[in-house]
């Protein structure tokens, strides 16, 4: 007891350095309580791994707080306490507004992995073709290009929603949105997570870059070169290199060509080719086609190239996105009849684009038949169509070739034929057949392609037939017939009443169009828009009438013969 009663009865040394001490402690613990602020606003510390340290209190310093304070003092430490609690509040006010750039940071997140969607790269145009002038038109190019091949999609995915809902592709899922064709692709996923990698921890850089990894970026990207041949541009191509960003898909490398030769071109093309440049033996080997400096010029002639290589590139996306996306429970051979069902579609589609968009086209129509069928051999339908595209190809040539792509189409409806059940299908390949047999004009199968359609006649009723494919397909028979046949007045009545069956049973009207410029219709189809004007009024009359059987049809069809001055 006597021993503490002394240490606190003595009076300090000097007062001065206690007072400069104790500043001293006060910035020391100003700045430790900082520190301490910001590294727990970093990592938190666990409170069974924080230690203490003890506070040790000296007599002087006992004595010193029981002494009344100056103003001087008080001041300090009024000051004091009000820069701890706007520390306090600094800190406070700082922690929110991480919290709440976090969540904006990670909502970021969400929205660009939630409704990130396929992406469509679509290079500029690269000058590969030697015309140094070419440079300059690139840009306006690349962006025609754009332009086109938006519409030429919607036009696919047109076609293809209409086959999905008739056939046995419902389970594929079409995207809603068309992708926006683009120049560069779509990086802000990427570029926030870089972001990002500077403001965090190192700790948590790692989990940062899995999103890269875990939602990589995914569509099709497209490089498009212009190309020529011979020193003075005879001939322009343009070709595309198709390459799937995350590699699911093989890689697809094609050029698309101006059809400018005797080889490519239809034989009326020719002809005229040849009448304009004063040249009338096309089977002369010397026959060549006008100069080229009677063409337009080269951007003129890749701009109307344009118009087939974007044709080929819709159809080529399209293709390889129903080909990523088949169904993942498909197995064996459904899988392969599903894949054989896009091949058949998207061969149906280059079929009918060959007599707009350029002959080539019937090439990868076959390729597609082709591969439909190595996928599902028992199907008949690849077979009918690939008959229906060898048939329709040989009608753009004379004698030997001709006659060698019908006798070909002969064997495909053949074929079909064995692998069909269904009377009413078979009926239509039969048609198929007689048309090609026809159109060889061998004596012996156009005598039996007579009789076969005789005999369908007899076994069936064409006022009940409501297929407007195989009404169409017969008008044609008796058209090419007509038209072998000095227009035989019979015949010629014949193919225009089963034009106008065909035609009022097509309730889409997507025949409409074709008949208008099918070459097979060419010896009986006078005043067509007049014909096309009758039947609207007669369908605006009657709105059952596509699905109108029996005399009441013929009635009707009769009526509009009779207005035409058919009969």
């Amino acid at each position: 007891m006597i021993y503490n009663t002394q240490i606190i009865s003595a009076p300090p040394k000097n007062h001065s350095i206690a007072a400069t001490v104790k500043k001293r402690l006060v910035l020391v613990f100003t700045f430790v309580v900082i520190n301490f602020g910001s590294g727990c606003s970093q990592t938190p510390i666990s409170n069974s791994t924080r230690t203490q340290t003890p506070i040790i209190i000296t007599a002087s310093e006992l004595e010193e707080s029981k002494k009344p304070k100056t103003s001087i003092e008080q001041v300090l430490e009024n000051l004091d306490r009000v820069d701890k609690s706007f520390n306090r509040i600094v800190f406070f006010l700082a922690k929110i507004v991480i919290i709440l750039l976090s969540l904006i940071v990670i909502q970021r997140i969400i929205i660009l992995i939630t409704f990130r969607s396929s992406q469509l790269v679509i290079d500029n145009f690269t000058n590969a073709s030697g015309a140094e002038n070419m440079e300059f038109v690139l840009p306006g190019i690349s962006q025609l290009g754009r332009e086109r091949l938006v519409r030429e999609m919607k036009g696919v995915h047109q076609r293809l929603k209409e086959h999905v809902n008739s056939s046995g592709l419902r389970t594929y899922r079409r995207p809603d949105k068309l992708p926006l064709p683009q120049a560069t692709p779509d990086e802000r996923l990427s570029n926030l997570v870089a972001s990002l990698n500077e403001f965090t921890p190192d700790q948590i850089d790692p989990l940062v870059n899995l999103l890269k990894i875990i939602f990589p970026p995914y569509g099709t990207k497209v490089t498009s070169i212009l190309q020529s041949q011979g020193e003075d541009y005879n001939r322009l191509g343009i070709t595309f290199e198709v390459a799937d960003i995350q590699g699911r898909v093989a890689s697809r490398l094609y050029t698309i060509w101006e059809e400018n030769t005797t080889e490519s071109l239809p034989d009326t093309v020719i002809k005229t080719l040849a009448k304009n440049s004063s040249r009338t033996n096309v089977d002369d080997e010397e026959f060549e086609l006008p100069p080229i400096e009677t063409y337009p010029e080269l951007k003129d002639r890749f701009r109307a190239l344009l118009k087939p290589a974007t044709r080929w590139l819709a159809l080529e996306l399209s293709r390889r996105e129903m080909l990523a996306n088949v169904p993942w429970y498909y197995l064996g051979n459904w899988c392969k009849r599903y894949q054989s069902q896009i091949h058949n579609f998207f061969g149906v589609i280059n079929y009918a684009s060959a007599p707009t968009h350029g002959n080539f086209f019937y090439q990868l129509a076959i390729e597609d038949l082709q591969a439909a069928i190595a996928l599902d051999p028992n199907w008949y339908q690849p077979y009918e169509n690939l008959g229906d595209t060898y048939s329709t190809q040989g009608r753009e040539f004379q004698e030997n070739k001709r006659v060698n792509l019908e006798r070909q189409a002969i064997l495909q409806y053949e074929k079909a034929l064995v692998r069909c059940e269904d009377e009413t299908v078979r009926r239509r390949i039969k048609v198929g057949k007689a048309m090609a047999q026809l159109l060889t004009e061998d004596e012996n199968l156009v005598e039996e392609s007579r009789k076969e359609i005789q005999l369908l006649e007899k076994q069936w009723n064409a006022e009940s037939e409501l297929s407007s494919r195989f009404l169409y397909n017969l008008a044609s028979w008796y058209a090419i017939f007509t038209g072998q046949n000095a227009e035989d007045e019979q015949t010629k009545q014949k193919a225009r009443q089963y034009l106008i069956y065909a035609l009022l049973r097509d309730s889409d009207r997507n025949l409409w169009d074709w008949a208008s410029r099918d070459p097979d219709f060419q010896a009986v189809r006078e005043r067509f828009t007049d014909l096309q004007f009758a039947m609207m009024n007669k369908l605006n009359e009657v709105n059952e009438l596509p699905e109108v059987t029996g005399e009441r049809f013929v009635k009707h069809v009769s009526s509009i013969l009779k207005e035409m001055k058919w009969i």
